[in-house]
């Protein structure tokens, strides 16, 4: 069974140290592989490399602050779910759920991800350089959630507090039942029950250059509405 090991030279012209791990992950199964991520924080190694994780999934899960993650490659169901200050980045796609019930954080996904983006999200920030599916940000209790692309329907279904934004497109039911938070759409959307659209103040204008800018996003903040619930208690009943 492949054994994490610690860079001895530059790669790249990248600075190696004592602190950091690479763990071969192409023949592993994510017991093994979190096993090895646990091995090398027990060694104060906290940026760890998953070379090849192939597509597993529940991997990074519960990490605390203070770790760095990257994974070099697609990523399976649920990975950085109950994150707790780590930052994890992925660079390919990512499976449903990541994210799922993180506290805090800080999570990149570098291509695409499917369905369940920040699941019932604490605080932390999910970033998604690609397209989404269904049920973004759904139970969303505070976090920031950024697609850059499109996504699917039903997001912020339920969403208490927090932020959704999305430079692309949107699809139905968007902000379906929504207690709280806010959600920003530049492309088209249908909303749900209990939304309501409006246009964008300067603080949410500023709120959005300072996100895009720190993520390197090139999007007009002109170009949002933001969709927020109609009333604090939505009625439940029939007609």
């Amino acid at each position: 069974m492949p054994e994490f090991y610690l860079p001895s030279t530059n790669n790249g012209g990248i600075k190696t140290s004592a602190s950091e791990a690479i763990i071969a992950g192409e023949d592993l199964s994510t017991r093994q592989l979190n096993t090895q991520i646990k091995k090398a924080l027990a060694k104060d190694e906290y940026r760890i490399t998953l070379d090849k994780p192939g597509k597993l999934n529940s991997i990074a899960v519960g990490l605390d602050s203070g770790v760095e993650i990257i994974l070099g490659g697609d990523a399976g169901d649920f990975v950085g779910a109950l994150n707790n200050g780590a930052f994890i980045e992925i660079d390919g796609n990512t499976g449903r759920y990541v994210g799922d019930n993180m506290t805090s954080g800080e999570i990149i996904v570098r291509g695409s991800a499917e369905d369940g983006v920040g699941f019932g999200t604490y605080n932390g920030t999910i970033v998604v350089y690609g397209d989404a599916g269904n049920a973004v940000g759904q139970l969303n209790k505070g976090g920031t959630i950024v697609i850059d692309g499109n996504m699917g329907n039903l997001a912020g279904l339920y969403m208490l507090s927090g932020e959704i934004i999305v430079t692309g497109n949107a699809g139905t039911d968007t902000g379906d039942w929504m207690i709280g938070g806010t959600i920003y759409v530049a492309g088209d959307f249908e909303t749900g029950t209990n939304a309501a659209v409006y246009e964008l103040d300067n603080e949410d204008k500023s709120k959005l250059s300072k996100i895009f800018r720190q993520h390197n996003i090139k999007a007009d903040v002109d170009h949002f509405h933001k969709i927020k619930p109609k009333e604090l208690r939505p009625f439940y009943g029939g007609d």
